[in-house]
């Protein structure tokens, strides 16, 4: 998978190739590198003469969303439930509520998502087994055991950052829905059919001044739905409905998973830290990013999740969702 991240100046020896853009945000310069071989036309100057570098105006946002983070596998016969409750629990609110199926335990990889002869598709990727281990081994006192389990927003209760019951999970969603909003995020992304190019550009505003900590920017690749194979209970349908009782636990052919984690653009897990020489003169955060989609997706069904998070605390304090079609 080629990732290229941009950044900063010190990245312009590695891709010396590229065309540099010293305005990166026009009315506010930052200097950044971008792969232009991904863009049809060749050049930063063409690009931006067609009107593809955004200029942001005032965002106007006032609502905190959620993201949703579902550790599952697919030979977890409790992960669909849980799921259907999660997805029950988005489309009360979809506009502001995301999810994203974790394809992790808290070891990285277990039994739960390896495939087999019965279980061939691959729906665990790095980033997520890295971030399976680090909510189940490298937080002291974690109670991540075992799928399924759930964070939100990567926001606490009881001092643990995943919970498994359905209450807790609702819980944590609205009291994160009706609390302030500390950052906004805008962004643009544009796709190239023809190199499979994607150009992402986004803008972060620190709205909370009293935000003292390190922020990081997250953006995921995310599959919207793939018809796959799932073990499933007796005791439910794959859409989370009430099952035969009389049929055995076993593999369903046809369920479909949904917002499947594919990785970070950048192949960051964790992100990157928000710098002074990110910022433009209007003080607000400016990042692009440049990516080939690897050819064994579709375009039409991906899409990209950008959050920002507390890097002391873990918390996301704002997430938005931007599609490549």
């Amino acid at each position: 998978m080629k990732k290229i991240f941009i950044v900063v100046s010190v990245l312009a020896t590695v891709l010396a190739s590229c065309d540099k853009v010293t305005n990166a945000y026009p009315s506010n310069p930052v200097s950044s590198t971008l792969d232009w071989s991904l863009y049809p036309d060749g050049d930063s100057a063409h690009y931006m003469s067609q009107g593809l570098w955004p200029t942001f105006s005032q965002n106007t946002n006032t609502d905190r969303n959620v993201l949703i983070e579902d550790f599952t596998g697919h030979q977890c016969v409790n992960c669909p439930a849980s799921t259907a409750n999660m997805e029950q629990l988005i489309a009360t609110n979809p506009a502001r509520i995301y999810g994203v199926g974790v394809h992790a335990g808290p070891t990285g990889l277990t039994g739960f998502q390896v495939t087999s002869a019965a279980y061939p598709t691959v729906l665990y990727c790095d980033a997520g087994i890295e971030i399976g281990k680090h909510f189940g081994q490298d937080i002291s006192g974690s109670t991540f055991l075992g799928n399924p389990a759930f964070c939100v927003n990567r926001t606490k209760a009881n001092n643990q950052f995943t919970s498994n019951a359905g209450s807790a999970i609702s819980n944590k969603t609205n009291t994160c829905l009706a609390s302030s909003l500390k950052i906004n995020i805008q962004a643009v992304a544009n796709y190239f059919p023809s190199t499979r190019g994607v150009f992402l550009h986004t803008e972060v505003d620190k709205i909370d001044a009293s935000l003292t900590s390190d922020l990081g920017l997250v953006v995921y690749l995310i599959e919207d739905s793939l018809v796959a194979p799932q073990l499933v209970p007796t005791s439910m349908d794959p859409d989370g409905s009430p099952g035969d009782p009389n049929t055995p636990d076993g593999k369903y052919e046809a369920y479909v998973h949904r917002d499947i984690l594919r990785g970070c653009i950048d192949g960051r897990t964790f992100g990157r830290v928000l710098t002074d020489a990110d910022k433009g003169s209007n003080g607000k955060y400016f990042v692009s990013y440049s990516y080939r989609l690897p050819d064994q997706y579709n375009a039409d069904n991906m899409k990209l999740y950008i959050y920002v998070y507390d890097k002391t605390t873990e918390e996301i304090y704002q997430v938005i969702e931007k599609h490549l079609h």
